[in-house]
């Protein structure tokens, strides 16, 4: 069961509750499945159990709310029958005055501005640095084999033009060779470290990248 069905089963075992306290305690359980978030929404729905259990502790806690025992009638007549009765008025979620959330709002643009700022900083300074290491290690991967391969050829070119003192010649051949050896294995080296850690560092690249977009379509949902 996903987010909209769950909340729609809810809604639907909600129908005892007046409109505006099904309505309020519905948006209690979307705010409580955007804290989760996609990547957790699977699990909150499992702690939260199934819908009808959770509607059921909902409409016993209104009706504790809504009802004082013992207090339905004040007095009574000589005939039995109620001459008073005294109900509590009734009681339920409310959201918050919107003057309120105002007020809330303008006093944390001093401190939630910077800070969100500070943050922002933090995070595009690490995801440059990442970024840095990533093409410092593809450089690295690159100039390596590339290096080795460049340097074996022009030592075994080299060792032709040598051949009037055979040992030096040999030696020659036998470096560039062996650089030749090294550069193709340092590059099939290089080549699977890239694909085994490359990929999965751009993918958390895109992971960060997307949370943000990823939490206000759950938002909009």
């Amino acid at each position: 069961m996903n987010r909209n069905e769950y909340l729609a089963a809810l809604w639907g075992a909600l129908s005892g509750l007046p409109d505006e306290e099904r309505a309020s305690a519905l948006r209690y359980y979307e705010e409580y499945l955007d804290d989760a978030g996609p990547e957790n929404e699977a699990r909150a729905i499992e702690e939260l159990g199934s819908p009808q259990r959770v509607a059921a502790q909902i409409l016993a806690d209104y009706r504790e709310l809504t009802t004082v025992p013992g207090a339905k009638n004040a007095s009574q007549g000589e005939n039995g029958s109620a001459s008073s009765g005294q109900t509590t008025p009734k009681r339920g979620w409310r959201g918050i005055n919107p003057w309120l959330l105002l007020v809330l709002v303008l006093l944390a643009i001093p401190i939630g501005v910077p800070l969100a700022a500070g943050v922002a900083g933090v995070i595009v300074s690490l995801l440059a640095a990442a970024v840095c290491i990533v093409l410092g290690v593809v450089v690295v991967a690159v100039a390596l084999p590339l290096c080795l391969l460049l340097g074996g050829g022009a030592l075994i070119v080299f060792s032709f033009f040598v051949w009037w003192n055979p040992p030096s010649a040999v030696v020659t051949l036998g470096c560039g060779l062996a650089c030749l050896a090294l550069g193709v294995l340092s590059a099939l080296l290089m080549f699977k470290l890239c694909t085994l850690f490359i990929p999965p560092i751009f993918r958390g690249f895109v992971a960060i990248l997307r949370w943000p977009f990823d939490r206000i379509r759950g938002v909009k949902r």
